[in-house]
């Protein structure tokens, strides 16, 4: 497969390449793609890159001294292996003496490092008195510390004594809607992005699926049918995090899904007690697989907040996998496809991921694009707003739209995605015009944008023509 994006963090490591002592964290959830970033980057760099395993300290420190001798030969470590950490790190740390004579860096990388402090709880300290001795002596060592398990990698790294000691950092995010197209691209704009709001963009899922074949063949053989890495995915990353409370949140995350967006609502689903529910959601909320959503510029108070999953193959498991587990272990993955997955696609895709990929356009293209607005914080807004179709008394109705910029209290943009077959008519500029002219910071310099999947009206490019409104197709988000 193809090494798709990643250039701005191989940038970072590039630039940091040379003989100062260096601390990379490298972090983020399994199937991210970190061990494929730093087998690209340490290509051709002289070093040791040490994979860890779930295993006890002998049988790590066993596995580093083959890692060692394949980097430099040594008969007396190839006759006695490292028998414990503060035995490896002051061969480590000789070895970077060595390089610094040699006037060349090492490279020393440890993945998985979570696997290591769960058999060997104080290595984290060890570590820092290894790195305060490499600063402290200037050694070419560079060292990138790694893993997937984002909670025990917080726990023990981010929040421990390493990370006050890191050079750079960072946790290693999806690809967006543009970059994931990468893995498609002879596809349409449309098929891409209905793949990406199925499997998001952690790259080990978008290369699960064949390029050379149809979505609705991808869809159907490559999750839905049983044996398949993606038909059984989501539940290994949420036992894998956390271990023997994963049916607990396998459950919220299903109330989630199905669609219970507040505490109370996803107790009940649940059955659990209100006041058991929150720790539950900190823990999947820092895990990136629930986020916590406001409307951006109004409707900040607590009520307004929703729960919902942040990863789209969560969606697409917890919305057509789970539900359908008895006809998918029967393997009438066909059937399920045909009948229950075909017709509610493009209803699933519209919302949110449509919607998502709306808004990190307008965040790319602002100051690039001269009709939208130079900068603003993007986001998305809903609440109550007036009837106007009912007469008399206060009555009001749900208002929502799909992408606002703000910049302060002013609202510069107001948009609506419209995931629908045929062209969008001006019926949806005038629904639109209904809802923003409520939205708090309304003002003659609110712009409009229309996002349509298959093009607009006649009559809408004239009104574009006027200035009124922006166009924009889902070809548009992919340039």
């Amino acid at each position: 497969m193809p090494f798709i994006d990643r250039e701005r963090e191989l940038e970072a490591l590039e630039e940091r390449w040379g003989l100062e002592p260096q601390l990379i964290l490298l972090w983020g959830r399994r199937r991210i793609g970190k061990t494929t970033l730093i087998q690209r980057f340490a290509v051709a760099k002289p070093g040791i890159v040490y994979q860890a395993i779930q295993g006890t300290a002998a049988e790590q420190l066993t596995l580093l001294t083959d890692r060692i001798l394949a980097y430099r030969p040594d008969p007396a470590l190839a006759a006695s292996p490292l028998q414990n950490w503060p035995q490896a790190l002051a061969y480590l740390t000789n070895l970077a003496r060595l390089a610094a004579a040699r006037r060349e860096p090492l490279l020393v990388v440890i993945d998985e490092f979570p696997y290591l402090v769960a058999s060997t709880p104080a290595l984290p300290s060890m570590l820092q008195a290894t790195l305060e001795e490499v600063r402290r002596d200037g050694l070419p060592l560079f060292l990138v510390i790694a893993g997937s398990q984002v909670a025990m990698f917080e726990r023990h790294v981010l929040h421990g004594p390493l990370f006050g000691r890191r050079t750079w950092g960072e946790q290693l995010p999806p690809l967006d809607h543009r970059q994931a197209r990468g893995f498609f691209p002879d596809w349409t704009a449309a098929d891409a992005l209905r793949a990406w709001a199925v499997l998001g963009g952690v790259p080990y899922y978008l290369e699960q699926f064949d390029p050379g074949r149809s979505l609705a063949w991808n869809l159907e053989n490559r999750i839905l049918r049983k044996g398949e890495v993606l038909y059984s995915e989501a539940e290994l990353v949420v036992s894998e995090e956390l271990g023997p409370d994963a049916r607990t949140y396998l459950s919220i995350l299903a109330a989630v899904a199905s669609g219970a967006s507040r505490q109370n609502e996803i107790a009940t689903r649940v059955g659990i007690p209100g006041h058991a529910v929150p720790p539950y959601l900190a823990t999947l909320r820092r895990l990136h697989l629930l986020e916590h959503d406001r409307p951006t510029g109004g409707g900040k108070g607590g009520r307004a907040g929703v729960w919902r999953l942040g990863d789209p193959y969560l969606r697409f498991w917890f919305r057509f996998v789970r539900p359908n587990l008895a006809d998918l272990e029967a393997r009438r993955h066909r059937e399920v496809f045909r009948q229950r997955v075909a017709p509610e696609l493009d209803r699933f895709v519209s919302k949110p991921a449509f919607e998502e990929a709306c808004r990190s356009y307008v965040r790319l293209a602002m100051g690039r694009d001269a009709a939208l607005p130079e900068r603003g914080v993007v986001g998305a807004w809903w609440g109550q707003v007036p009837d106007e179709r009912r007469s008399g008394g206060r009555r009001t109705r749900k208002g929502e739209v799909d992408v606002v910029v703000y910049d302060g209290e002013r609202l510069l943009l107001a948009g609506e995605a419209k995931w629908s077959a045929g062209e969008v008519d001006v019926d949806a500029l005038g629904q639109l015009e209904a809802t923003a002219r409520h939205l708090p910071g309304f003002g003659p310099e609110t712009r409009l944008l229309l996002v349509g999947r298959e093009g607009f009206s006649a009559r809408l490019r004239q009104i574009e023509e006027a200035g009124r409104v922006i166009l924009r197709t889902v070809d548009d988000l992919y340039r």
